[in-house]
């Protein structure tokens, strides 16, 4: 992958096509190929009525991370992700910052879009852990993304 892509993909996770992702402020703190990390600063935007991360919030910080691995890890051109579902399990309140820290070893990324290559569309499972600051899972989501052929 070039960095022109990489630095794109990194602005778009706070400058991106979707206005209410780049109202979260996620800041993108490693984009390369195969390999993202987000965090999600817990503002008072990002509370909910008893003072801890919104659930919403957390599955922003997720989805976002998932869909731009995606890209960082297949480029653009031949694929584009689309969430298809999602199983949730939140694990503790997140009270402090919070962060999704995936990454794909070359041949996990090989297999995983190996599907979708045969049929030229199909399913791509991703698990994303959220993460609070010391590291501590907060929440675990298992997304079934289907990668479409790329619009030329």
């Amino acid at each position: 992958m070039d960095n022109e892509l990489m630095e794109q993909l990194r602005k778009n996770v706070s400058e991106g096509p979707t206005p209410y992702v780049n109202m979260a402020g996620l800041q993108a703190e490693v984009v390369e190929p195969r390999h993202v990390r987000l965090r999600l600063p817990v503002e008072p935007t990002h509370k909910n009525h008893v003072g801890i991360a919104y659930a919403g919030s957390e599955f922003v910080l997720a989805e976002i991370a998932g869909g731009t691995l995606f890209m960082a890890t297949y480029g653009t051109d031949t694929f584009v992700p689309v969430l298809k579902s999602v199983d949730i399990k939140f694990v503790k309140p997140g009270t402090t910052d919070l962060v999704a820290d995936v990454a794909l070893t070359e041949q996990e990324a090989a297999e995983k879009i190996a599907p979708a290559q045969e049929r030229g569309r199909g399913d791509y499972l991703l698990d994303v852990a959220v993460t609070d600051e010391s590291g501590e899972a907060v929440a675990l989501f298992a997304f079934n993304y289907f990668a479409l052929p790329a619009q030329r």
